[in-house]
């Protein structure tokens, strides 16, 4: 008998044992991935994967004309944790192989020889780790469980788990012991001891933060709404979506009527914030960020000016161009009725003239580059160069495909791709490394921190101060069938930034068109903001299917590097960030990194101020509060058309 065709003599998995079990992933092979494979194969990937990572693989396959050949087309694994991680990129590195491995090649076994190096340091990893895992099972040092939690029915171990064991981290990391008491009538602790005085410290500021977030994510977000234009209307009707608005479904906008009674349209842009209004956006920008101080994430922190929208059936469809009192409609949008800014501000046409606009705006701007760490500075406005970026979301070709016999109840996996092309100072375009990240089950977006609008009712639009984060997924975990879509997608060579065409080419495939859900195509303007860091970003967005529309947002400089920190932050440990408000509201509107981040009168202290009472707002809120309005009059003073209106 051909050796390449047996069967190892001991089976590494029993199947049986898995029967009626869900795997903890499903990994479907793509059709162009599929190639034959031998019994010995199948058995050596299955015995790989479990000794390198202890995960149990369960191949499927179908056979083909005899009983040798036979076509995997899916893996079933049984795992948790980082082990699961590594069998999932084992096996994508696998089916990645498919088209440059025959069978023949792949059916013998790969023994390889014994390393006494490496023996005597996994010898070493394992009593460290043997150390290490003694810590888990046993008490702790006395930190009482907040009252707030107590009142919201949320004891330690609904937090933390029946043993605590979402503290395991801590526990190892820091050599502490954890344990909690108290019983069921509340009164809880958790006590935390340690044989290192230091480790001890440490371990019980790391309990203290892993408490304040849980508190942090249990009150939920608080949603802020200000209406800067309040003395020039007095009544608000609801209209319909503008007909250029990528999603015009289920949505209407809310505008002022005008009043000659009221104050002319636009005046509020010469006028300064009331203190107690700039304290009130301050302390919501704060609370937000402290929020998520302690959340491992990608994070982007973001001030958007787009078009206000409401998602009503019932607005839409009984109560559109009805009149409603300016302190009606404030009631409803802090309470049942869903306000929103859309990401996008002006038709093709506007877009233009907004960009022509910006580039005449010496006073105001100044040059800059194309993206935070690469491209060049222009001499001059008119020079700007933009940044391309593409996003696909693709449903994960990771899980399993849906079929008439097995009916799918949990909601979809999505992954989003971006790839960002930067000028390389030479004229040219380089394609950035590509990013992906993983939205949470049953989302099309990024999840939301922060929520103040500033709205501008006048003119139906709002500035959004938006803090969003998503998963950071590693490429080496995607399925080839999304890394050979990277390897294939291409920016258009000497695309006009002009030109109403797409500018970047890739795989329309069945097997693409199957997974891909949407696209997006992006062509970013960056202007400075002179005496300040920060930078207005007009961009110039296509929705699948769509025309092109704009959107203007605003970002500092330092917020990336700021929140860069929370990416690979450990568990129970908070971004050293200092002063919340400083650091990224900096009072001279520029760096926050040479005033210290020591916390003086501000940072978390500003937390325990007492109900109803704000800290006093501070000159970095008005910087940026003033520059936005005079944004605003910049867009303001573009027309559609000759004698138009303002947009």
């Amino acid at each position: 008998m051909d050796p390449r065709k047996a069967r190892p003599p001991n089976p590494t998995i029993d199947q049986n044992a898995f029967k009626g079990k869900k795997p903890n992933k499903v990994i479907s092979v793509p059709v162009g991935f599929r190639r034959p494979t031998y019994a010995r194969e199948r058995e050596q990937i299955v015995s790989d994967v479990k000794a390198s990572t202890g995960c149990a693989v369960i191949p499927h396959w179908n056979y083909k004309r005899d009983q040798d050949q036979s076509i995997i087309y899916q893996f079933d694994i049984f795992g948790t944790g980082t082990a699961l991680e590594k069998a999932v990129r084992h096996i994508n590195q696998w089916i990645s192989k498919a088209q440059t491995k025959t069978k023949d090649s792949s059916a013998w076994a790969k023994t390889p020889a014994f390393d006494s190096n490496k023996w005597y340091y996994e010898q070493v990893d394992d009593m460290k780790q043997r150390h290490k895992q003694s810590f888990k099972e046993a008490p702790s040092e006395d930190i009482r469980w907040p009252a707030e939690l107590d009142d919201r029915n949320i004891a330690p171990r609904d937090a933390f788990g029946n043993k605590l064991e979402f503290l395991d981290a801590l526990r190892t990391r820091n050599e502490v012991f954890i344990t909690l008491l108290g019983n069921r009538s509340s009164d809880w602790q958790m006590k935390i001891q340690s044989h290192d005085a230091a480790n001890l410290e440490v371990a019980v500021e790391e309990v203290k933060n892993m408490i304040e977030k849980i508190k942090t994510e249990e009150m939920g977000l608080c949603s802020t709404n200000m209406i800067l234009d309040d003395q020039e209307g007095m009544e608000v009707v609801f209209r319909q979506a503008d007909t250029w608005w990528p999603q015009i479904e289920n949505r209407t906008s809310p505008r002022f009527l005008s009043s000659d009674m009221m104050e002319p349209p636009g005046s509020f842009r010469g006028q300064t914030l009331h203190l107690l209004e700039l304290s009130t956006i301050q302390r919501s920008f704060q609370l937000a960020l402290e929020a998520v101080r302690h959340r491992k994430g990608a994070y982007d922190l973001v001030i958007r000016l787009g078009c206000l929208s409401v998602r009503s059936d019932d607005i839409k469809n009984e109560k559109v161009e009805v009149k409603y009192s300016k302190g009606t409609f404030l009631r409803s949008i802090n309470g049942h009725l869903a306000l929103g800014v859309e990401r996008w501000l002006a038709d093709d046409t506007s877009g233009q003239q907004m960009l022509t606009s910006l580039c005449s705006s010496d006073k105001l701007l100044e040059p800059t580059k194309s993206s935070s760490y690469s491209g060049y500075r222009p001499d001059t406005l008119e020079k700007t160069r933009p940044m391309f970026r593409g996003m696909w979301i693709f449903r994960d070709p990771n899980t399993p495909a849906t079929s008439g016999q097995t009916p799918v109840t949990a909601p979809p996996k999505y992954i989003l791709v971006q790839v960002d092309w930067t000028d390389d100072n030479e004229g040219s375009y380089e394609k950035d490394t590509p990013r992906f990240y993983e939205l949470e089950t049953g989302a099309v977006g990024p999840k939301q921190h922060m929520d103040i609008k500033l709205l501008e009712l006048g003119e139906g639009r709002g500035w959004h101060f938006a803090l969003e984060s998503i998963k950071p997924v590693s490429a080496k975990s995607m399925s080839p069938l999304l890394t050979r879509f990277i390897e294939g997608l291409r920016m258009k060579h000497g695309y006009n930034p002009q030109s109403a065409d797409l500018f970047a080419e890739w795989e329309k495939s069945p097997a693409v068109k199957n997974y891909l859900v949407t696209e997006r195509l992006i062509v970013i303007y960056s202007f400075g903001i002179k005496e300040t860091s920060y930078k207005v970003e007009l961009a110039r967005i296509w929705h699948t299917d769509r025309q092109p529309v704009w959107s203007l947002a605003v970002r500092h400089a330092e917020w990336a590097n700021r929140l860069s920190e929370l990416e690979h932050l450990p568990t129970g440990r908070k971004a050293n960030w200092g002063n919340t408000i400083t650091s990224f509201l900096p009072n001279d509107g520029q760096s926050s990194y040479n005033t210290g981040d020591e916390d003086e009168d501000l940072g978390l202290s500003n937390l325990d101020l007492g109900s109803g009472v704000e800290a006093p707002a501070q000159d970095g809120i008005r910087i940026l509060i003033d520059k936005l309005l005079q944004i605003s009059a910049v867009v303001s003073s573009v027309k559609k058309d000759e004698g138009g209106v303002a947009i």
